[in-house]
């Protein structure tokens, strides 16, 4: 989808899109993926609970990170694999953003590792070497993921509120 057609998915303008891709640090494309609509839509329900925009850069960057450790990447053509794959699914043992299933929950101490289905160039170090381990790269996240869901609940009764007084604001 063009633009846009995207703007309208998220209900904002494309000037207020390219303002969230600015400030978010989020790719630009031609065509935009559904999943991208439903990635913006996400950041935005998060920007409305108050959410630091350094929380939820940390999430994008450190969700982002954990899957290309777990190689899930390589599920995905394009460089816009990470948006591509954002659904609203949400669970245990699914990821914030992405709503990626990661196999086992989120605030586990395990993860399953080595599923790369990607022919890549052999690397002189390998991950573990260079320090890139998957289970790091969950408690980084589950680190920041926690952040953000005390955050949710402290504005929950706020955004409530807020939306019962709209209703009487004719």
């Amino acid at each position: 989808m063009k633009l846009a057609k995207l703007a309208a998915a998220v209900g904002r303008s494309a000037p207020a899109v390219i303002a969230l891709q600015r400030k978010y640090g989020l790719s630009t494309y031609k065509d935009y993926s559904d999943g991208y609509a439903v990635l913006l839509r996400k950041i935005i329900y998060l920007a409305v609970f108050s959410v630091p925009v350094a929380d939820i850069k940390a999430l994008l960057r450190h969700e982002r990170g954990l899957l290309e450790l777990l190689k899930v990447d390589s599920l995905q053509e394009g460089p816009d694999w990470f948006e591509s794959l954002c659904t609203m699914r949400a669970g245990r043992k699914r990821l914030l953003l992405t709503g990626y299933d990661i196999g086992s929950a989120v605030f586990a101490d395990t993860v399953q590792t080595g599923l790369d289905f990607k022919e890549r160039a052999k690397e002189l170090f390998e991950d573990r070497e260079m320090g890139a381990d998957a289970l790091r790269g969950l408690k980084r996240y589950a680190e920041t993921l926690a952040r953000i869901r005390r955050k949710l609940d402290a504005e929950r009764s706020l955004v409530s509120e807020a939306a019962r007084w709209r209703r009487r604001v004719r």
